[in-house]
């Protein structure tokens, strides 16, 4: 059977570190070269092969929280077909005022992508193009008057950890990106390839809830929490 092959974009703009971070690894820990590597060939049949692309408007690097500098791999103008993009939390002074390329690049690509993931403050830039109006969405929890400006036709949730409108995934917090994208392995994937990506990282992901899920151990048993 042949490998699936995904094309993953990262939307590059001055964002929060683990906005970015935290859901690539996810994603990350179940291509197929790393799964093959680390899990085995059996578990790798499942695996998708991703190729990652970083976002920007030029070439230059982005400025990240840490005063850590992101290059991007690609530009608006010539970044290829993409399957899925996410785009992580800046200022909700950038969402308000976003730069008419990116309004433009994320307009186009939501028509073709399979899903548009947003994480933090991410989830007022998509609502600053128009892309989430009618449609129910969350962004920070902190931020509500920020999103009722920013997007004043979202159908804003403020309670879950992430929600799903179509191809539209949003998620509140940073960690809760991280939790939205261990959801969307699962089921896209299944659990073998969640529970291995999540063991990778020592890390438990939360429900739609903020309620933790099972997970697997260092020794490979299921734990229930």
């Amino acid at each position: 059977m042949a490998v699936e092959t995904i094309n993953f974009g990262f939307l590059l703009v001055p964002l929060q570190l683990l906005d970015l971070a935290g859901p690539m690894d996810i994603v990350g820990n179940i291509s197929h070269d790393t799964v093959e590597k680390y899990g085995g060939k059996e578990l790798a049949k499942t695996a998708p092969q991703i190729n990652f692309f970083h976002i920007a408007s030029t070439l230059d690097p982005v400025p990240l929280t840490g005063g850590f500098l992101a290059k991007p791999t690609t530009t608006l103008a010539d970044c290829p077909q993409l399957d899925y993009l996410l785009i992580g939390g800046p200022d909700p002074a950038y969402a308000a005022n976003l730069p008419q390329d990116m309004r433009d690049f994320i307009v186009e690509r939501s028509k073709s992508l399979k899903a548009l993931f947003t994480t933090c403050t991410g989830g007022l830039v998509a609502a600053a193009t128009g892309v989430l109006d009618e449609r129910s969405a969350t962004v920070n929890h902190t931020l509500s008057e920020a999103g009722r400006e920013i997007g004043p036709k979202v159908r804003w949730n403020w309670t879950l950890n992430w929600v799903v409108d179509g191809k539209f995934w949003t998620a509140a917090g940073a960690v809760a990106g991280m939790d939205m994208l261990a959801h969307w392995v699962e089921v896209s994937y299944g659990k073998d390839l969640l529970n291995f990506s999540t063991m990778l990282l020592e890390y438990q992901p939360r429900d739609v809830n903020g309620k933790p899920v099972s997970y697997m151990n260092g020794l490979g048993d299921i734990v229930e929490v």
